[in-house]
């Protein structure tokens, strides 16, 4: 049994009427399929709030074979009455009608969703088994900042996604400032503006906060998924089409992706998995292929356009040498600190001490112990920058939802004299416990 044939079964699978052979193919490719796994969990979900809502169970039953007869003999702008009628000409009774209409109003409501649903799974189809994409963005960042980053109030930079399946993947990510590869061994990040890269010695999925950009390239996991999150999390999806120039039809599906954070978290909508947006799926209705995004991210005034995914290939032939990556001969290598006789002592600190040690050994220009808290290489650049400074506030420290990072304020003078504040954020390393620098200057 292939995914198709599965989730088409899936319904009658979870109610134990489907017939045993049957039952048994699907049981036996539900084992061996995630994708399909996640498909009877959203269906299971699903039936458990209709029953919740006061839905038998024979009422649910029904959705899977009726609920394409409505699709097939209403319009978007059908009302619920309108679909009470129509079950009640098919012999249904008014309780089981007005069950079905639960149903479809919890699945599909009058604006789209029932179309907009059907469109995101058409193209998840139409990227299943794929041996490579090439995603080519524009992101509102800073282009040396790390790959997850979003700032409303900055210019685009390009970003792009080269990524070849199979049994052994290899990927790279790039933007102006750091690009990062996987060549199906180990996976290597090179900061350009700092001349440092960092080697993890064995293959990844995705690394340094290359994750997001991997999920879009997972084109049919993705689409599944936002069909999924929308539904449990009972937002709205919308379909609207037009035509362009060529004559060809584009379906466009838009929905709401809550990023789960509080109002007033350190770091809501400062990356793109820590955002609330507005998504635009942009599909050609013919092939279902998806063929361009755009994420609006939710700002006070108005919502602002942060990403934009413009093209998107499909098998692209991919050349061996962008899984290569040649550095430079002086390159730094960021490492985690080893193990030294005073791990203790600076184990021990909390976050504010270990702020301001690596602070005040800035202003004494001390480089030596600068270098126990700051993961990079200390360059004339870094020198240049911090060399000197004067500690003039320091506050108390505090955490994010969607980090495991400290976070404390400062207010420095440099040594020009212009004044500098921010947040600096801290890790404590794995191996020593020690608090290292993790960003936010």
């Amino acid at each position: 049994m292939n995914c198709l044939e599965c989730q088409e079964n899936l319904v009658a699978y979870l109610e134990g009427v489907l017939e045993e052979q049957a039952s048994v193919g699907c049981r036996e490719h539900l084992d061996a399929c995630p994708a399909c796994r996640q498909e009877r969990d959203a269906l299971a979900r699903l039936q458990q709030r209709l029953t919740t809502r006061g839905q038998v169970a024979a009422e649910v039953s029904l959705v899977g074979r009726v609920m394409g007869r409505i699709r097939d003999t209403q319009s978007e702008s059908h009302t619920t009455m309108q679909t009470i009628k129509t079950l009640l000409r098919w012999g249904l009774g008014c309780g089981a009608a007005a069950g079905l209409v639960l149903a479809a109003v919890l699945l599909f409501s009058t604006k789209g969703e029932a179309l907009a649903s059907e469109m995101m799974t058409k193209g998840a189809q139409a990227a299943r088994r794929l041996t490579g994409v090439h995603l080519v963005c524009r992101v509102r960042t800073a282009p040396a900042d790390n790959f997850a980053h979003i700032d409303p109030k900055m210019d685009f930079v390009p970003v792009e996604l080269w990524k070849e399946f199979g049994a052994l993947p290899k990927w790279r990510v790039e933007k102006p400032g750091r690009v990062a590869v996987m060549d199906g061994q180990s996976t290597l990040l090179y900061l350009r503006a700092a001349n440092a890269a960092l080697k993890v010695p064995k293959p990844s999925g995705a690394a340094f906060d290359t994750s997001w950009l991997h999920e879009l390239a997972d084109i049919d996991g993705t689409l599944s998924a936002e069909v999924r999150l929308a539904q449990s999390k009972g937002s709205t999806l919308e379909l609207r089409r037009e035509t362009d120039a060529s004559g060809a039809t584009k379906a466009i599906v838009t929905l709401e992706a809550k990023s789960g954070l509080p109002d007033g978290d350190y770091l809501k909508n400062a990356f793109f998995n820590t955002a609330d947006t507005r998504r635009v799926y942009r599909f050609d209705e013919q092939t279902g292929r998806l063929e361009a995004l755009q994420v609006f991210l939710h700002a006070p005034a108005r919502d602002v356009l942060v990403v934009e995914v413009d093209r998107i290939e499909y098998n692209p032939s991919l050349d061996a040498g962008l899984f290569q990556l040649a550095l430079p001969q002086n390159v730094g290598w960021i490492e985690e600190p080893k193990a030294a006789p005073d791990d203790p002592q600076y184990a021990a600190m909390t976050a504010e001490q270990a702020a301001r040690a690596f602070f005040e050994a800035c202003g004494r220009e001390d480089w030596g112990e600068v270098a126990k808290f700051w993961p990079l290489p200390v360059d004339d650049q870094f020198k240049g920058f911090l060399g000197g400074l004067k500690v003039l506030k320091l506050g108390d420290s505090f955490t994010s939802a969607a980090s495991n990072a400290r976070f404390v304020p400062y207010e420095l003078q440099l040594k020009g004299g212009t004044v500098k504040t921010h947040n600096l954020a801290l890790k404590r390393t794995g191996q020593t416990g020690r608090w290292v620098v993790d960003g936010g200057l």
